[in-house]
């Protein structure tokens, strides 16, 4: 059966459980949404479209996916605008599907603005529908990198939405992401470490919240009495009234961020900035970190070999260390 890939896009959207999306209206792909019956949430403009469906993916830590569409095509002022929402969403890891128009082939010289070049660097992912037959391919992929690795946006250019292909020949089935676990001996060598500690300290970040961790969080640093700082993304992944609990920001988050010998970071880069604390002597403290971005020199990084630097899911290292304290359940 003859499809065309507009009509595609929305089927697919709707097979992986989106149930609206936000946009600005000047994008090929809305009336195919309409017919289809995907409710549409009107903007003020590009770049609050993006926001939308990045405040939703936050909302629900990624287990909904926010898809956004906006203006593309040559001299896209909508693509512009939308910039600056996608460049949010990438910078702090939000896994949003943006759709557009893309540049039709051969046009590209009409257009000051190099579209590819700036949405790859805003992206996991910028892909470019050069063919209809690929509708499915692209989208299977758009929706496994959105649920597999560090969270971020990924966008669709769609040059030709009229396009049409046998919508039978690859018939779509929804996809998931994949996660892996960490090391056995590094995890060994974690509770060892904690265990020789004196002053162990744990800083949470959003990661916790992305992968569903805050029960374990909470178990791990009960059984071991370790107190608790999150970054400001990460408040709620720990009860900030919890006696364990420290704070985000202020002079007892510094106080205890420098009287501990072990850190042990779960689910943020302990990148410094204007919302959290960088790590003070850095260099003379042991630390364990369980994340996918790393900012200063670890004893066990990643909780994984460190000739494999293998990215997972927060969850599934924090569980493992629960499991050797607690026993498995």
């Amino acid at each position: 059966m003859s499809v065309d890939v507009a009509t595609s896009i929305a089927r697919i959207l709707k097979q992986e459980g989106i149930e609206w999306v936000s946009t600005f209206p000047v994008c090929r792909v809305n009336n195919a949404l309409g017919r289809e019956g995907v409710p549409m949430v009107m903007m003020r403009d590009d770049r609050y479209a993006v926001a939308l469906a990045d405040a939703y993916s936050r909302v629900t830590a990624g287990t909904k996916i926010g898809v956004c569409t906006f203006q593309g095509g040559v001299n896209a002022a909508g693509m512009q605008y939308a910039y600056a929402g996608i460049a949010q969403a990438f910078e702090d890891g939000s896994p949003v599907l943006c759709i557009t128009d893309g540049v039709p082939i051969g046009q590209s010289e009409n257009s000051q603005f190099d579209v590819p070049a700036s949405l790859k660097t805003v992206s996991k992912w910028y892909g470019y529908i050069d063919d209809p037959k690929r509708v499915p391919e692209f989208m299977r992929r758009a929706f496994t990198l959105l649920r597999t690795g560090r969270p971020g946006p990924i966008v669709i250019a769609v040059p030709d939405p009229t396009g049409e292909y046998d919508e039978t020949a690859d018939p779509y089935i929804p996809v998931k992401g994949w996660k892996s676990s960490p090391d056995s001996d590094d995890v060994s060598r974690a509770l060892e470490l904690l265990d020789q500690s004196k002053n162990p300290l744990i800083y949470a970040g959003e990661g916790v919240i992305y992968a569903g961790a805050s029960n374990e969080l909470r178990e791990f640093a009960e059984s071991k009495s370790i107190p608790v700082i999150t970054t400001l993304k990460g408040k709620g992944a720990f009860p900030e009234n919890h006696p364990l609990f420290v704070g985000v920001r202020g002079d007892q988050v510094e106080q205890y961020l420098n009287s501990s010998d072990l850190i042990l970071a779960i689910g943020s880069s302990l990148s410094p900035g204007r919302f959290s604390h960088a790590i003070p002597n850095a260099t003379s403290k042991t630390i364990i970190h369980c994340g996918r971005r790393v900012t200063y020199k670890q004893d066990i990084p990643y909780i994984s070999r460190a000739n494999r630097r293998c990215s997972f899911d927060v969850k599934s290292p924090y569980c493992t260390i629960r499991n050797r304290v607690f026993g498995s359940r």
